[in-house]
């Protein structure tokens, strides 16, 4: 009785900090770029993997999805576009309290490069950079053998050249875990208070086959234009159009066991759907198509992760993470 009791109580004033931060804004906007991490499985499930609890890192795009089952863990990925100069560098963990109680926390650091400066005349005056700094700290809790909660509050930093724009928002998320498959249901989500961003996600493992296959649908807010799906002049309905926006926010992702320490990720990212018609020809029938593998060797996991980038080239993600006993 005193178990659950304390179950009751841990969840109340985990949803309560939740609902008090939602209703108290933390910046005056989101972001527009704040999921890019340099985790390998990210990439190599093209952006999916909301439902996946098995990957080590997936609290950074759901706060629920932690490694329970073990006291605490350390994650170093980087990843890279080749021949940009972009670069994407990760430091996380988590340690495990009270049975099913865990705190996390994170550094992820994006490079964009440098880029030629230039006065309103074309005249080329040197060159600057451009990075992006996301901090959190974050706590879940596994209320059940089936029901999961977290959240994190994420200090960001967006930076070109000397200028400098911050933002705080909170990262949250739900997952569900149910049938004798361990489907799980899950929804993610970040906000500021006014803004808001989220993630529905779905996975079920195959029955005859050892292949977990996940959806994503991706929802950012800022390009909902509902008027864009009717005809200007007619004013009919553009099936085309709206069918193409919402598939746009759709990733499928496949983490398929392949051994006992080895796994193999695979994707595709729907959102090459915007590549179609783009006017500098990024398009190519490999955009938003990805693969990845991660092996472990007793407490060690080694992962990579390959995201084709269209015409820009293919980014590279590598990986180590280390877990305790």
């Amino acid at each position: 009785m005193e178990s659950e009791l304390l179950k009751i109580k841990s969840t109340a004033i985990l949803f309560l900090v939740m609902i008090l931060i939602i209703a108290l804004p933390l910046s005056a906007a989101l972001p527009t770029q704040m999921s890019n991490f340099a985790s390998p499985a990210y990439w190599g499930m093209a952006h999916s993997g909301g439902a996946v609890a098995d990957v080590s890192n997936a609290y950074w795009i759901n706060p629920a999805l932690n490694p329970y089952d073990t006291p605490w863990s350390v994650n170093v990925n980087e990843a890279f576009l080749p021949g940009t100069g972009i670069f994407i560098s990760e430091l996380s963990g988590h340690y495990r309290f009270k049975g099913n109680h865990v705190v996390t926390t994170g550094l992820n650091f994006e490079n964009y490069g440098s880029f030629d400066q230039r006065d309103i005349e074309g005249t080329l005056e040197g060159e600057f950079t451009a990075a992006q700094y996301q901090y959190f700290v974050g706590y879940g809790y596994r209320i059940s053998d089936h029901f999961s909660a977290g959240t994190q509050i994420v200090f960001q930093s967006d930076r070109i050249d000397a200028s400098r724009e911050t933002y705080t928002y909170l990262r949250y998320g739900l997952a569900y875990t149910f049938g004798k498959r361990d489907n799980v249901l899950a929804f993610s989500g970040a906000t500021n208070g006014l803004d808001n961003t989220w993630r529905a996600s779905f996975s079920h493992e195959l029955e005859y086959m050892p292949l977990r296959m996940n959806i994503d649908f991706r929802w950012y807010g800022d390009d909902w234009n509902p008027a864009s799906f009717y005809d200007t002049e007619s004013g009919d309905f553009i099936f085309d159009t709206a069918a193409r926006y919402f598939a746009e926010k759709f990733t499928l992702g496949f983490y398929i066991g392949a051994g006992e320490n080895l796994h193999i990720m695979a994707g595709i990212d729907l959102a090459r759907l915007n590549l179609a018609g783009n006017t500098f020809g990024l398009d190519t029938i490999l955009s938003g198509i990805s693969l990845g593998g991660q092996y472990k060797i007793n407490q060690l996991e080694i992962s990579l992760g390959l995201y084709h980038y269209a015409n820009f080239t293919t980014m590279t993600a590598l990986g180590i993470s280390y877990s305790g006993k």
